[in-house]
């Protein structure tokens, strides 16, 4: 039960987009989910790390100081870790100096494994590893396979099962393939929920690699949206590994596509970021790997000040986004593979130019969007259009650096202009009460009567232009109760069902209908059934 690096094959997806939107569609939150929507404690807030992490020869105080100062908060398995439990202790020993908790794979594992997991010996196996690492302060969770295979998913599982009995507040973890390690997009759609299905994990993460000799896939907003659906339909958070280090036929990347890659995450939602890589592997003439943020002889290249500049505004931007709600993510001016078309809705009218919009809001009614320059290689403006609030602020360099940012009044509206660098996002945080009703503007009217509400509640809704669709979503934007209107207007009554059985906790709850013309949402407080 060794971790295994394997760089994504060079495969051509063979599923047609309709094919893709078909799957995807199936994906859409509409059975119970597996997981708890809390958070681990062990996790934190936003995951920030580089696969792999320093080999043991340069394992030493300095260099994790090194890795907490690109601004990295989670270690992953050394290059060429051998998984034993004192090498692992000196890891977490160093780690925990910098505020920097380790992902570890023990070897006993394998002795587990051979022993048979179900067995008396096996388990004193596994007591033996968790007593070692359980009350580290450096220890974040258990490391197993990377890209592990179908056939890897009966042993994960039940190792997954005795480490949650024994350990429940440390993760046991995996990162997937993503689209291109697969021969095809249904082989990767069918591989992902087989193991969410059957290894019921704490997090989910995988990688994708776009940009190739040649060529860019145009694939990886495709990613990111599934992981999200995934994320919202299992209730746990996700991750990806984004690309960096040239290999095989991976090229060499520009800092606005690395940019790019982070915004593009955090406009859907993501919980962590992890590069590949953050030490450049041992030279290996078949892959051919290029310099990564530190040589494999230890040299920092320019990667590191660029990645720790992003990581800067990564961290705080990230760290605000995990304790909101997500609501949408839409593009303007252009419409990657996997993505949907910009809709206006009762607070974001309009957006002039490439665009990538994720919508969220927080618990108070605040809204808050995430804008990413859709050109990877080139600064760009984008001017958004909105409706009902008094200001709009951006967040800096740290969760409470919010700074206002200049704003055009035109009647009702106000036209806010952003000039951002080459893939760059901005996280503004818009002033006003989230759903305000009266706004007089081409989107459904959406009325939710009473709030708070007990036993049944009312939606009332005009201006419905084909194919609507009403949503009741819980505060972690999972999908709870839809049901799809005719045109026009309609009452809708909501008794606290959920469509995958059962009945709905009190709690805040957001409705959501969207038209072909835009988006109207409202917050309100559901106290439960009688």
């Amino acid at each position: 039960m060794l971790s295994r690096l394997s760089p994504p094959a060079p495969i051509r997806a063979r599923t047609g987009r309709g094919a893709i939107l078909a799957l995807l569609l199936a994906l859409v939150p509409g059975t119970a989910p597996s997981q708890p929507t809390t958070r681990p404690a062990a996790l934190p807030a936003f995951t920030i790390f580089g696969w792999v992490s320093p080999p043991v020869g340069y394992t030493t105080a300095e260099r994790y100081a090194e890795l907490a100062g690109v601004g990295m908060n989670v270690a992953t398995n050394a290059w060429d870790d051998p998984h034993q439990r004192d090498e692992n202790l000196r890891r977490l020993d160093l780690a925990a100096r910098v505020g920097i908790r380790c992902f570890v794979h023990d070897d006993r594992f394998h002795r587990a494994w051979l022993l048979g997991l179900d067995t008396p010996a096996a388990a004193a196996v596994i007591d033996s590893i968790v007593a070692d690492y359980r009350d580290h302060p450096g220890f974040l969770g258990y490391s197993f396979l990377d890209e592990p295979r179908a056939t890897d998913f009966p042993a994960l599982e039940t190792l997954f099962v005795e480490l949650r009995k024994r350990d429940p507040d440390h993760p046991a973890w995996n990162n997937l393939g993503g689209i291109r390690f697969y021969g095809d997009t249904t082989l990767w759609i069918d591989h992902t929920v087989g193991y969410l299905e059957r290894v019921h994990p704490r997090v989910l993460c995988n990688d994708h690699y776009d940009f190739r000799n040649g060529f860019d896939y145009g694939e990886f907003v495709l990613n990111a949206a599934t992981l999200r659906t995934w994320s919202l339909r299992y209730g746990i958070p996700f991750w990806s590994i984004i690309q960096l280090v040239p290999h095989a036929n991976v090229r060499p990347i520009t800092e606005g596509e690395l940019a790019w890659q982070v915004s593009m995450l955090l406009a859907y939602g993501a919980s962590g970021v992890g590069y590949f890589t953050y030490w450049t592997p041992a030279p290996d003439p078949a892959l051919n790997w290029g310099p990564a943020i530190i040589t494999y002889d230890g040299v920092r290249t320019p990667w590191y000040d660029v990645v720790a500049r992003e990581n800067r505004l990564l961290k705080p931007a990230g760290e605000t986004l995990v304790g909101l709600t997500w609501l949408s993510t839409q593009h303007a001016g252009s419409r990657p593979r996997g993505a949907e078309w910009f809709r206006g809705d009762d607070w974001l009218v309009a957006v002039e130019g490439r665009a990538a919009i994720g919508r969220f809001v927080d618990a108070a009614g605040v809204p808050y969007l995430v804008v990413v320059n859709s050109d990877s290689l080139a600064p760009r403006s984008v001017t958004l259009t909105l409706v009902g609030t008094s200001g709009v602020s951006r967040l800096g360099a740290a969760r409470d650096d919010w700074r206002p940012v200049a704003a055009e009044a035109m009647g009702s509206d106000v036209r806010v202009p952003l000039h951002l660098g080459a893939g760059e996002f901005a996280l503004l945080r818009l002033e006003g009460t989230f759903g305000a009703p009266g706004v007089a503007h081409l989107s459904p009217t959406l009325a939710v009567v009473p709030s708070p509400a007990s036993g049944e509640v009312r939606f009332d809704l005009t201006r419905l232009a084909g194919d609507a669709r009403v949503e009741v979503l819980d505060v972690t934007g999972r999908l709870v109760w839809t049901r799809r209107p005719a045109a026009g207007s309609a009452s809708l009554v909501w008794r606290g069902e959920r469509d995958p059985g059962g009945t709905a906790p009190a709690g805040l709850y957001i409705t959501r209908v969207t038209d072909t013309r835009g988006t109207t949402s409202r917050l309100w407080s559901w106290l439960g059934t009688r």
